[in-house]
């Protein structure tokens, strides 16, 4: 973030060479809402048939936002304006009563809320009757970081079936901070329209979000005229408190507008990375200025001017070239491990041995490391710029890797912002390649970064900067070996055990750790209704990350009560998948795995000489178009008394787009429907 200073001299420039020049005149467009103005046809039912639905608890009527740029004394503002009208539907739905709103400050300056108003409305006796928010007493604030309060009201007097209603606005010094506009929500919203008014000599980076299409998408010149406040100055060059001098400024101005109509509730999704990133919206930076026509100044950052400073901030850049707590290990290991991955291994092991991961995302540290090791704990800044302080110490080339979490949201590398990223790791350059380290999870091996990581790309912080992949060679990868035998009464009695490698090994060995080792049990045996865990599951390579951790696992399925001559046997529904992910016939984003995916089942059944087989599943190979992924279905008898059935599903692919999705979502039904096979067992 950054203060806009206005230079005094290019504003003159502005008002003596401006001509202005031929253009577009846009029509004048009535607002879609009008504060105050609800009758009872917003309490019944929305006649556009994505918005009537029966689940949801509440429903956006009218959202309408407006920024335009205006002169002040000695500085240009921007000034937002809101109107929001509401419709509560259910009691889970009062959240939507309550609303949040965000001003940034800075030093001696912030952002002010003003011109509040807001209305609760109620059908009672066929009339609609109204509360009043009192904002004297209804307004609460509250101090969020050093550069962001919060202020919050609740409307009055809701209840189910109520429409709420509100209207503010903020004007805002910082001309950098024009507000961004979202347009979709977690409920539907029939109408959603925000438009700004920029003057020629301000120019500014626009980023959409989101697939859902536009109704409307226009924009155009229109006539554009501002009142600039001067202080007067004395012959000293100081400001004369008196009277202001104000100049009209006329010039053009783009006017934009975008709307978004009858919008699906926004839904959560398997296999998403960060909802914002998905859902429709607007975003704008300040690239710069020209006063004269002919004399653009950049204003816009840069990512080396952003990694420069956060090199030089006391939080970060400082506290990565003070002395680590660890730097006496760190200078022992030099010479007992000359190998330069030996040595980074133990490095990143020492400090996972001394600090443990909070939870935190930060990107910059919450205390000295000398604190974060006297307490042994700290957020992802605090425990790996202690690793990267080691690191040098150890006498390894490493420095920090900027990131934004799958949850934070992707990179736009083309706009240069800091608060895109909210993570560090480490890089560190060895003879033979390079590494990224991140030392808050002790259940990855050296090689895997953590998969909220795995986004895309981060930002090298050197003397000149690079963009360097956030992927993984490893893979998520669940292998089931299942060995089984029936008897004469048809009972199947086996074995079977459950191994996870790579991403699948972290995320099992984290349930056990998140929930201890009896209670993961126990909630394991849960999986299969039928059978019977015959001894308590055995855990294998639970501690060591760098080998697949696996369950060994008895069990047994009971036979029929009565005696039958006709079997049907479950196999691999017991011990592959069972349910589909994607439960939605359509996807409006991607699909979004992090890692390459395979998930494999083998099962041996042996069965007694008064058996036979009746009816197997037949074979079956699918493929996804581009050979993004295949499933193959095996059924083999070596032998009259032996029956082996083989099942793997592979995604050779990370991402997969909504145009894609219908056969991915196909490719899964039919792996599940096969696994529902039964084999189907004669008696003799």
């Amino acid at each position: 973030m950054r203060r806009f200073i206005l230079n005094s001299s290019l504003l003159l420039g502005l008002l003596c060479n401006y001509q202005p020049a031929a253009a577009q005149k846009a029509a004048a467009l009535k607002p879609p809402i009008s504060f105050g103005d609800v009758s009872a046809a917003d309490f019944g039912p929305n006649p556009t048939p994505v918005a009537a639905d029966s689940a949801a608890e509440a429903e956006v009527l009218c959202d309408y936002g407006q920024s335009r740029i205006v002169g002040a004394t000695e500085k240009f503002q921007v000034v937002f304006d809101r109107t929001t009208r509401i419709h509560i539907l259910r009691k889970a739905g009062y959240e939507w009563a309550t609303v949040r709103v965000p001003l940034y400050v800075d030093d001696d300056q912030r952002e002010k809320l003003s011109n509040l108003k807001g209305f609760t409305y109620n059908m009672v006796g066929g009339k609609v009757e109204k509360t009043k928010l009192d904002p004297s007493s209804g307004v609460f604030s509250e101090k969020i970081d050093k550069n962001h309060v919060l202020y919050s009201f609740t409307l009055p007097n809701v209840k189910e079936g109520s429409v709420v209603e509100f209207t503010y606005t903020i004007t805002s010094d910082f001309l950098f901070n024009l507000q961004d506009w979202q347009f979709q929500h977690s409920i539907p919203t029939r109408w959603s329209e925000y438009r700004v008014t920029l003057p020629s000599f301000f120019r500014y980076k626009e980023i959409t979000h989101g697939y859902l299409p536009f109704a409307a998408s226009d924009q155009a010149w229109v006539p554009y005229s501002t009142g600039y406040h001067q202080n007067q100055q004395t012959g000293y060059g100081s400001v004369n408190t008196g009277p202001t001098q104000t100049t009209s400024i006329s010039t053009q101005a783009l006017a934009q507008r975008w709307v978004l109509q009858n919008a699906p509730a926004f839904r959560e999704e398997p296999f998403m990375a960060a909802a914002q990133d998905y859902m429709r919206s607007v975003h704008f930076e300040l690239a710069g200025s020209d006063f004269t026509g002919h004399d653009f100044h950049d204003l816009s950052n840069t990512w080396e001017k952003i990694g420069a400073a956060l090199l030089a901030d006391e939080r970060f850049g400082v506290v990565l070239n003070q002395n680590s707590p660890l730097a006496t290990e760190a200078k022992a290991l030099r010479t007992r491990l000359p190998d330069a991955r030996a040595r980074a291994e133990a490095v990143l092991r020492l400090v996972q041995q001394h600090v443990k991961y909070n939870g935190q995302e930060r990107l910059y540290t919450s205390q000295p490391t000398r604190k974060t090791y006297e307490q042994h704990q700290g957020n992802s800044a605090d425990v790996n710029l202690l690793l990267l302080q080691t690191l040098r110490a150890a006498e390894l080339s490493a420095n920090p890797v900027l990131l934004s979490t799958r949850t934070h949201g992707r990179i736009v590398t083309d706009m240069p912002l800091l608060s895109q990223f909210n993570y560090t790791i480490a890089h560190v350059v060895l003879p033979d390649g390079e590494l990224l380290l991140d030392a808050t999870e002790p259940l990855l091996p050296m090689e895997m970064l953590p998969e909220r990581c795995l986004n895309e790309q981060g930002r090298l912080l050197t003397t000149t900067g690079a963009w360097v992949p956030l992927t993984s060679k490893r893979n998520y990868l669940e292998y089931t070996k299942a060995d089984f035998k029936l008897d004469d009464t048809g009972t199947l009695r086996g074995t079977m055990r459950q191994g996870y490698s790579g991403y699948a090994g972290l995320a099992a060995r984290q349930q056990v750790f998140s929930q201890g080792e009896s209670s993961y049990k126990t909630r394991l045996g849960r999986r299969w209704t039928d059978w019977q865990l015959t001894t308590p599951p055995t855990l294998l390579e639970l501690e060591d990350p760098s080998k697949a951790f696996a369950v060994d696992l008895a069990m047994t399925l009971p036979g029929p009560e009565t005696p039958a001559n006709t079997l049907y046997l479950p196999l691999m529904q017991a011990v592959g998948l069972n349910n589909n992910p994607f439960r939605h016939a359509d996807r409006f984003f991607p699909v979004d795995f992090s890692t390459t995916r395979e998930l494999t089942q083998v099962v041996s059944l042996a069965l007694p000489a008064r058996y036979t087989v009746q009816e197997k599943p037949a074979d079956l190979q699918l493929a996804l178009p581009g050979n993004a992924g295949k499933f193959l279905y095996h059924v083999a008898q070596p032998t009259p008394d032996r029956l082996e059935i083989t099942s793997r599903l592979q995604l050779t692919k990370t991402s997969y787009s909504p145009a894609e999705y219908a056969a991915l979502r196909e490719f899964y039904s039919r792996a599940i429907a096969k696994h529902a096979e039964m084999l189907v067992l004669q008696r003799q």
